[in-house]
């Protein structure tokens, strides 16, 4: 957990926010558990090498030729034969979209997609007003001293039509107007309150986010962000997707000030081949469902469970190969977040749900089936 996530711990929301952004989290599931995957890529990933079997029966990179021309970025998060699969040529996506609004101007360069998942290399160019020396100082810093750093914006993710920043900007200025920029949860609650866009289709799941530069020439804050839904119903490549960003807070000296005062946003289509697959398994009121793509997974189980935390689910899953081999979902995954639910006084959940990221491109020709327990749920 990076010191932004710490922040929060030890942070009260200002009071004008208590009603309208604490009543989105008071009214969420109970049982819900999360661990939310922030991290910085370029020291994370490299510390997240799969077992040889998998990169050898799920990755089908040795010795083959790069398919996708992707940035160094989706090499740091993948590795170098990432760009050697099929799965990345399926999901790869050159955006090439900007978004002014007002001094801060956000552009989305490339993405990896699918229905349920979607990694974006976001940049955010900080306004004039905003001194790059300053920032290259705290940016490079960071990690050496509580005094500078730059801390991480906010991103939420809504599925909607293009939205408008003159329009966004008319419905909430007056608001932006009472908020501190410079406080965790404001930024990290402000687009799940019930703000304009949240009207139009907040996408929940499992996000992350992590530093991925900064080029002082052009005042530029770059950043691997994702997103996987976890609503069955969505399907991320049907409709725009519109992204909220809230303003990066410099720290120097141990003083913090927000870039701006609004946060940005940003619109694109997401498109990619379909490469994913779904199952589910019923028996006597047991239902369990699972979906499965290269970049992510979700298992559902319902009517009664053994588990007693969503983490028993995810531990209880993996993965069976056509050779039939079985791997475990712990020993490819990121991490996960999840909700359940359970009747009252009984120590194991009803129904429990789990969504995570794989750390390497999956090849899911390979996968025939998702095993949770002792049943296994084909794929088609």
């Amino acid at each position: 957990m990076n010191r932004y996530h710490e922040s929060m711990e030890h942070c009260a929301p200002p009071p004008e926010l208590e009603t309208r952004l604490r009543e989105a989290v008071l009214s969420a599931d109970p049982e819900r558990n999360t661990h939310p995957a922030v991290f910085r890529p370029r020291g994370f990933f490299r510390k997240a090498l799969l077992a040889a079997v998998l990169a050898v029966a799920l990755t089908l990179s040795v010795g083959a030729a790069v398919l996708v021309h992707w940035d160094d970025i989706f090499t740091d998060r993948f590795g170098p034969e990432g760009a050697e699969t099929p799965m990345a040529e399926k999901a790869f996506q050159p955006v090439n979209v900007s978004s002014v609004c007002d001094d801060v101007t956000l552009t989305i360069r490339e993405g990896l997609v699918d229905e349920k998942s979607i990694y974006l290399i976001l940049d955010y160019q900080l306004p004039d007003t905003v001194d790059p020396e300053t920032v290259e100082m705290a940016y490079n810093s960071r990690e050496d001293t509580q005094k500078d750093d730059i801390e991480l914006p906010s991103i939420t993710y809504y599925a909607t039509d293009d939205v408008a920043w003159d329009d966004l900007k008319a419905a909430e200025q007056d608001t932006w107007a009472t908020l501190d920029w410079t406080d965790p949860l404001t930024r990290l609650f402000y687009g799940k309150s019930e703000n304009t866009l949240s009207r139009t289709g907040r996408v929940n799941g499992s996000s992350g986010l992590g530093e991925a530069g900064y080029d002082p020439v052009t005042n530029t804050l770059s950043y691997l962000c994702y997103i996987t839904g976890d609503d069955d119903e969505l399907d991320l490549t049907a409709q725009p997707l519109t992204l909220l960003v809230t303003p990066p807070v410099l720290r120097v000296n141990g003083v913090d000030t927000a870039v701006t005062d609004h946060p940005a946003i940003l619109t694109f289509q997401p498109m990619a081949v379909s490469q994913t697959l779904t199952g589910s398994y019923r028996h006597d009121g047991f239902f369990a469902r699972a979906v499965l793509s290269p970049m992510s997974i979700y298992v559902e189980v319902s009517g009664g469970t053994a588990y007693q935390d969503m983490g028993d689910l995810a531990r209880d899953t993996s993965l069976v190969l056509l050779d039939g081999s079985v791997l475990p979902a712990a020993d490819l995954i990121l991490g996960y977040t999840g909700s359940g639910g359970r009747d009252t006084d009984d120590s194991f959940l009803f129904s429990a749900s789990f969504t995570s990221q794989f750390q390497q491109l999956l090849d899911v020709s390979q996968v025939a089936a998702v095993q949770v327990g002792d049943i296994q749920i084909p794929l088609e």
